[in-house]
Order: C-alpha cells, then structure tokens, then sequence
C-alpha cells in the first residue's frame, strides 16, 4: 500500500505545504466558516451496492468524539472529519497525509467525487452533528484542495 508522501504530493499552488495533522485541522476548521462541530470518521470508498468496490462513499463509521477511531488498514479506507457546512450540507475534510495513492487517483485527482448510491450515515454521528439526516446522497461532487486536506461538501436527507 502506497501513500502520496511530501516529495510526490502535486504542488498546485507553486510552494511547499508544511504537513499538516489532525489537531491542527481541527483548529483551522474551528477558526474558518466550521461553527457546528467537527467530528472524526473512518471513511471507507466505494459503491455499497459493490461491495465497497467502485467510485463513492461505502460506509462512514465514528462515534460523536474528537478523537481518532482506527488506524488505517486498507487503500479504501481512510481518517477523516465531518461537519456541518454554512451551507447546509455536510462538509468532509480528508487529509492528504492519510490518503494511499490508488485512493487519490480514482476519487479525487480529477476535482470530482462521484457518488451514485447514497451512504448511510451513523445515528451516532448524525446526533453528534445536531442533524436529522440518515443518509449522503448520490451525485458529483466538487472536490475542493485546501492547506493539506481535501474537502467535499455532500447533500444530505
């Protein structure tokens, strides 16, 4: 399993990027347009109608903490955090640091994630949001690159 590393990173804004972590995304978020909550997730890519194969969002797993849930285990599978957006979507912070290449490659080089299932989304992380949605819904989303971490505002029902 391979990971985008500091030296390979594509450097789109011509200057070097310092590494960030979770902890200091947390308190940029938190500074920035974030006034909900920010909550850490298990994200795991793909379709749920193949397995988790595939293009989307499988599965999120997580629990209303600030704390992170698992280590990293598979190219599909990756750490991130979850917010309610301004906008009233729900806004996903990926960490580049965290992202293997494959994963990169197929979801988010190309500025869009394509979702065409929706993925449920926890009770547990739905409550910890003060939401009332249960589920991501399908469609394209833009993928915006910020200082270190990707984010992608997702509807929600």
């Amino acid at each position: 399993m391979s990971h985008i590393s500091h030296a390979v990173r594509p450097n789109f804004h011509g200057r070097t990027v310092e590494p960030i972590t979770p902890k200091k995304t947390i308190s940029l978020l938190n500074k920035t347009s974030y006034p909900s909550k920010i909550l850490h997730c298990d994200v795991v890519f793909g379709s749920p109608a193949m397995e988790c194969n595939g293009t989307g969002i499988c599965k999120i797993t997580g629990t209303n903490t600030l704390q992170r849930i698992s280590s990293k285990k598979s190219c599909q599978l990756t750490f991130g955090q979850i917010a309610v957006a301004t906008n009233g979507k729900i806004s996903l912070f990926f960490f580049r640091e965290f992202l293997c290449i494959q994963l990169y490659r197929l979801h988010f080089r190309k500025g869009i994630l394509a979702m065409k299932e929706a993925c449920p989304l926890p009770a547990e992380i739905a409550k910890g949001l003060n939401i009332n949605g249960e589920a991501l819904l399908p469609g394209n989303y833009s993928v915006v690159e910020c200082d270190g971490y990707y984010r992608v505002d997702v509807d929600c029902a």
